[in-house]
């Protein structure tokens, strides 16, 4: 016998299964979300960094405009409904390697693209602790989510108001019916698989190019205050404690497991002696496996043998810039039958299943 009926379940409440439980509530949709805690999720450890601005030539990140704008109303709007603050709009400063790179910087501020992202150039150096005498750029539109903040009171929400319970969900156990979906004795008209690494190995979507990557990260504490973040070939961001800073991240594709390695914190200290000229303590260290894709944009859609059975994965390190506007899409598609966008759409892989 099949109890409570749904419009959505939600399977998974990491980044993306937080964010589209946000989605549905702002359109009032009945869902449910099932999750199982006791499962590593990368989404905490992650840093939480959004930025228009990535990679190692610093180009601007896939329909950035959009993206940004979307980040930061959202998780605004959730402050605002939850009296919390996750939020934190900061510059991003960027010291020079090179005389290359300050010219690079100066070749950009003349762009169109570039220039409304540079509050300024800086030729010498900005911070006495850092290793930056030929000085640095200074970036905006970007900032940080407290990930473990957000997450923790999304859950206390849901469980509040009855949307959310705990589950060892097993795909083998997912049986689809002509109009529906049924799971744990519930019944469903959309089931959404937000699970992470986790669904590179499941029934339905293990056919999608998944690259995925351990990331390690630590905290640190020095006795400066840096206001804004810092990047240059690592993240050190402020967070809410006084002189504590989030950094990272490594990139281990063979090693795919949640443990804190010698040879990755060897690699974080590294280029944090290549940046700072202070002494620091290592106060926490944490890893992760985060669920990129091949072609590094997300997984969004359906799956080709069952249009009840969707996915909102592959998020990689832009999780949280990127999450709120996959589930738009993905809500807008169900809803409003509009198309999702081809580079994010699973259909693009379609010849590998």
């Amino acid at each position: 016998m099949v109890g409570k009926n749904y419009d959505f379940i939600i399977v998974g409440q990491g980044i993306a299964g937080s964010v589209l439980s946000w989605r549905l509530i702002e359109k009032n949709i009945k869902f449910l979300v099932i999750n199982d805690s006791s499962k590593i999720s990368s989404s905490n450890s992650a840093l939480g960094l959004y930025n228009p601005i990535t990679g190692k030539k610093f180009v601007e990140t896939w329909n950035s405009n959009e993206i940004i704008n979307e980040t930061e109303n959202f998780y605004t709007s959730i402050e605002k409904k939850l009296n919390k603050k996750f939020l934190y709009k900061k510059n991003i400063y960027r010291p020079f390697s090179s005389k290359k790179d300050s010219n690079d910087w100066e070749l950009k501020r003349q762009s169109k693209t570039y220039k409304k992202y540079i509050e300024k150039l800086n030729y010498q150096s900005k911070y006495k602790f850092l290793k930056d005498s030929i000085g640095g750029v200074t970036t905006n539109r970007s900032g940080y989510l407290d990930v473990k903040k957000f997450l923790l009171f999304t859950k206390k929400y849901l469980q509040d108001k009855s949307l959310y319970i705990e589950n060892n969900i097993k795909t083998k156990n997912i049986k689809s019916r002509k109009d529906h979906i049924e799971i744990i004795n519930k019944k469903t008209k959309y089931l959404i698989l937000c699970r992470g690494f986790y669904e590179n190995e499941s029934e339905f979507f293990s056919w999608l190019p998944f690259n995925l990557v351990k990331g390690e990260n630590i905290n640190i504490k020095i006795h400066h205050e840096i206001k804004e973040i810092i990047q240059k070939s690592l993240l050190i961001i402020p967070t809410k404690k006084t002189n504590e800073y989030s950094v990272g991240s490594t990139y281990d594709w063979k090693n795919l497991n949640n443990k804190v390695s010698e040879k990755g914190i060897k690699k974080l200290k590294k280029k944090i002696e290549n940046i700072l000229k202070c002494k620091y303590e290592i106060i926490e260290k944490q890893a992760g496996i985060r669920p990129a894709s091949k072609d590094r944009r997300p997984f969004v859609g359906f799956h080709p043998n069952n249009n009840k059975i969707g996915i909102i994965n592959g998020l990689g390190s832009k999780g949280i810039s990127l999450a709120p506007y996959c589930a738009k899409v993905l809500i807008n598609n169900i809803q409003n039958d509009k198309n999702i966008n081809r580079e994010i759409n699973i259909k693009r892989y379609i010849s590998l299943y």
